[in-house]
């Protein structure tokens, strides 16, 4: 009984210093990060993270939802049409990633379609919920300061990656799990290996990936005709 109480104290104490040095690192990002008006479009949950993580309203409607790799570059290869376009929803069997949801045990998901472009809208209960969360976040999106974040996991390949660092715009990043890096906006992602990339990438954010450093970077703006440098 003894025993099982010291290891119960150890564990609190422990518990206790993770949740201190996980709050200092985020204050100071806060403190760091010097603007809070850019539009995170990820290809999943990812943005909502960061924004729950800075106290900061969601400036994008991709939050507590994901891609497929090849429909998120198709998605962020024309931002402003997709945004512009109505949110409709289909069923699983319609779905072309219904045998991956299947194995995912993601058949019960709202399955939104916007044009040619699923997205799967994991942590919504149902449609109405993800519509109404999705079309007022996307007002909200300041097409003066977007970050693109993409990573490789979500069925993508190397040709997903490669028109992701094709895209004329400097202010993205793509996490990866895999060395070498061979694209100057991959950033390495030291969480775990797998073969057929990242497993999930929405956990507290890992020592080596600085966040500071990923939102600080040179502002672009998104015109109708592409991406511009201020």
């Amino acid at each position: 009984m003894k025993g099982n109480y010291t290891k119960r104290k150890l564990k609190k104490i422990r518990e206790k210093i993770e949740k201190f040095f996980y709050e200092t690192r985020r204050f100071f990002v806060k403190l760091l990060v010097r603007k809070k008006d850019f539009s995170i479009i990820s290809n999943n949950c990812w943005a909502g993270r960061v924004y729950q993580y800075l106290d900061m309203p969601y400036l994008s409607p991709t939050a507590g939802l994901y891609f497929f790799a090849p429909d998120y570059i198709k998605f962020v290869s024309d931002l402003k049409k997709y945004l512009d376009a109505p949110l409709e929803f289909i069923a699983p069997e319609e779905s072309r990633y219904f045998e991956e949801l299947k194995k995912r045990n993601q058949l019960d998901k709202p399955i939104g379609k916007i044009l040619d472009v699923e997205i799967v809208f994991l942590h919504y209960s149902t449609k109405e919920e993800a519509s109404e969360k999705w079309n007022r976040r996307k007002q909200r999106v300041n097409f003066d300061h977007i970050i693109l974040k993409f990573s490789r996991m979500d069925l993508c390949t190397e040709k997903e990656t490669e028109e992701f660092a094709a895209l004329p715009f400097s202010n993205k990043f793509m996490l990866n799990n895999r060395k070498p890096l061979k694209h100057k906006c991959e950033v390495f992602w030291n969480e775990e290996w797998n073969p057929d990339g990242i497993l999930r990438d929405t956990r507290p954010f890992p020592g080596n990936i600085s966040l500071v450093r990923l939102l600080n970077k040179k502002i672009m703006s998104y015109s109708l005709t592409g991406y511009n440098e201020e």
